[in-house]
């Protein structure tokens, strides 16, 4: 990228239009209301909203030559179709363009495009926000006010690169960290992939022991319902989680399946220091986030 780099006048892809293709694209907008959006989507509704509500400049649904005008490129779909659309744009974009992702797993995408030698002008990337809700429609550019921001460069990316990038992540409201791809999938899968599927084990586990008179439901109050919220996220986005990061995710269940049957333990010993030092440890760690 130029030293002279302004994000003002810049032009901007994103590849999906759901809730956090739209979020980040609507807080860009809001950062650099003269730069242009060009966004690609599937479905139509969502293009028409993005276009109709002024997100996008440009909405397309197909991978074109207009990406060809991109300064920087998200790639916001499914992890699964990542490298579906890294081959199509590695033959489209200009020389100094900066492809990105939104994954909620780094390990696979920076394989990928390792293996295609597009080291020099790829930054892993995650906004740890979300939502159980789902697609454009839910977007919102608050959603990226204040969430933390994963980034996973390459050790082929230039400075130059990283901190122009860190200054549009900056810009739409985001807090950037950066890590390897290593330490953000472990990390991931315990702060983040496991109690996912901590949530739907326990939802699963209320729903098995319902009454007829539905007493499970009647008393279920704001702890469980916090507790279970993210239980309600995509079954397919979270299939998808569980098959990329497996090995990270199976090491973190080990872990707490080990920690439950201790718990277990504790209470069918009715070891009350056990179970206070359970609660106050677990207290005292959680009171510093």
């Amino acid at each position: 990228m130029e030293t002279d780099f302004n994000p003002y006048n810049l032009t901007y892809g994103f590849i999906g239009l759901g809730l956090i293709g739209g979020s980040m694209a609507k807080a860009l907008r809001q950062a650099f209301p003269d730069c242009s959006i060009i966004a690609f989507n599937r479905s139509e509704k969502p293009r028409i909203m993005a276009f109709s509500d002024g997100t996008a400049n440009i909405v397309t649904d197909t991978v074109n030559d207009s990406f060809a005008l991109c300064d920087f490129i998200f790639l916001c779909t499914p992890v699964e179709f990542n490298e579906t659309y890294l081959d199509k744009l590695s033959s489209l974009i200009k020389p100094g363009c900066i492809i990105t992702d939104v994954g909620s797993v780094k390990g696979n995408i920076h394989k990928a495009v390792s293996e295609r030698h597009m080291d020099s002008f790829f930054i892993g990337g995650h906004p740890m926000a979300g939502s159980e809700k789902t697609g454009y429609e839910y977007s919102d550019a608050s959603l990226c006010h204040g969430a933390i921001y994963p980034v996973t460069p390459t050790s082929r990316n230039n400075k130059a690169d990283i901190d122009n990038y860190l200054t549009i992540i900056k810009a739409m409201g985001f807090n950037p960290v950066i890590m390897t791809p290593e330490a953000h999938d472990k990390t991931a899968a315990a702060i983040s992939h496991l109690p996912h599927l901590i949530s739907a084990g326990l939802t699963l586990l209320v729903r098995d022991n319902e009454t007829d008179e539905k007493y499970m439901r009647l008393l279920a109050s704001t702890g469980f319902r916090d507790t279970t919220r993210i239980a309600a996220s995509s079954p397919d986005v979270w299939r998808q989680i569980c098959i990329t990061n497996a090995e990270n995710i199976s090491a973190m269940l080990s872990q707490y399946i080990s920690g439950l049957e201790d718990i277990k333990k504790a209470i069918d010993n009715r070891d009350k220091d056990a179970i206070e030092k359970l609660f106050k440890e677990s207290k005292e760690y959680r009171d510093l986030f």
